[in-house]
């Protein structure tokens, strides 16, 4: 089935951030290598770069403070079926 939802823009990480400051706290501060963040939301965009630059954005936020941070994986890197994703919603912008 088909939700007509397109990849967004890397800068749209930075508006995104600002506009979900009411993000529910991650209930995990230390980073954990090769796992996505609880509660953490990444942005669906295209990869930025190779593996040794960041492939996008997600955002998070620990101690009540709100992060727009980069992430690094292989291209064979497969998410679990609960991480949540940002999508953009074509012409309505």
């Amino acid at each position: 089935m088909s939700q007509d939802l397109a990849l967004c823009p890397a800068s749209a990480g930075p508006f995104l951030r600002l506009a979900t400051m009411d993000q529910q706290n991650s209930t995990n501060s230390i980073l954990s290598a090769g796992k996505k963040p609880v509660n953490s939301l990444t942005i669906a965009s295209l990869p930025l770069g190779t593996d040794d630059f960041p492939k996008g954005f997600y955002l998070r936020v620990v101690d009540g403070v709100p992060w727009l941070r980069g992430y690094r994986c292989e291209n064979a890197y497969e998410f679990a079926p609960e991480d949540a994703f940002i999508f953009q919603i074509p012409g309505l912008g």
